[in-house]
């Protein structure tokens, strides 16, 4: 079965993020190690940590993913928010290591004043810093607009230039995909995804999908993420997407929007209609 799962809170605590999963009844999950908008991150008691891991494993919620800050920038160009950055980033994967967490996705930032190759090498020295990881992977997620990663050939190039041990591989958004032009609502923008993951890349580095319906419309270079089936995406996007059959056994994390667990709800069994219409 297709892992499906949701980005859960941790909010009141972190195992509130595995209460969420389950009552959703999920088998993965994604998280924030803390808010995505400041630069502080908190502890773990290894009281907490191992009941994390305890009720993780007893719940089969497998991989589990770590989301970056929001504000790591490795290429800015004030000096500070490097080293802030630097830091940070440092800290976020190494915790998600110990919590034993699969997978840590991060958006890399662009700069419009930057060569490629300068963004490289300093994203790359961000990178290779962090020490070796007992089992916890990086990944880089597509985006909406940038020149080193919204389309399928430049995010490629990157994963091959920044890359280091710890690296693991590529997670795809649909809804930057969309967003960078990628019509996946049709035959022809499912061929160009697919030729170009094959050309310049490998399906085998794709290790997750965020499912996510688009507010904007195709090739807009606008995130913003809508409820499935209730954006340009559409249902039948959707189920042309995952028709792909390289993609049908990666794990698939939603991060729609939600007021209430009940949003997390719904968009579940839209995904779920889906998978069962693709199975029959």
């Amino acid at each position: 079965m297709q892992p499906l799962g949701v980005h859960t809170s941790i909010k009141s605590s972190l195992l509130n993020s595995i209460e969420e999963a389950v009552e959703l009844g999920c088998n993965t999950f994604q998280i924030f190690l803390h808010s995505p908008q400041v630069w502080q991150i908190p502890e773990f008691d290894d009281t907490t940590t191992e009941e994390f891991k305890k009720q993780r494993k007893l719940n089969k919620l497998n991989p589990l993913f770590v989301h970056s800050s929001y504000l790591i920038n490795l290429i800015s160009s004030n000096p500070k928010t490097i080293n802030s950055s630097k830091y940070l980033l440092k800290r976020e994967v190494m915790a998600a290591d110990n919590l034993e967490a699969d997978y840590y996705v991060i958006h890399l930032k662009d700069n419009k004043d930057m060569e490629k190759n300068e963004i490289f090498k300093k994203t790359f020295e961000g990178f290779n810093r962090i020490e070796d990881l007992k089992g916890c992977k990086i990944l880089i997620e597509n985006t909406a607009k940038s020149k080193i990663t919204a389309n399928i050939t430049d995010l490629f190039e990157t994963y091959e230039k920044v890359k280091t041990e710890n690296i693991g591989g590529i997670c795809i958004d649909t809804c930057h995909l969309f967003a960078a032009g990628y019509d996946i609502t049709k035959d022809e923008g499912i061929k160009r995804f697919i030729d170009e993951v094959q050309a310049y890349g490998d399906f085998s580095l794709i290790k997750l999908i965020h499912l996510n319906d688009s507010k904007a419309q195709v090739g807009a270079g606008i995130d913003r993420h809508e409820h499935i089936g209730k954006g340009y995406i559409g249902m039948e996007g959707f189920l042309n997407f995952l028709s792909i059959k390289e993609l049908s056994h990666i794990p698939l994390i939603l991060e729609t929007p939600k007021k209430r667990l009940e949003d997390d709800r719904k968009n579940l069994n839209q995904v779920r209609k889906i998978l069962k219409k693709l199975r029959s």
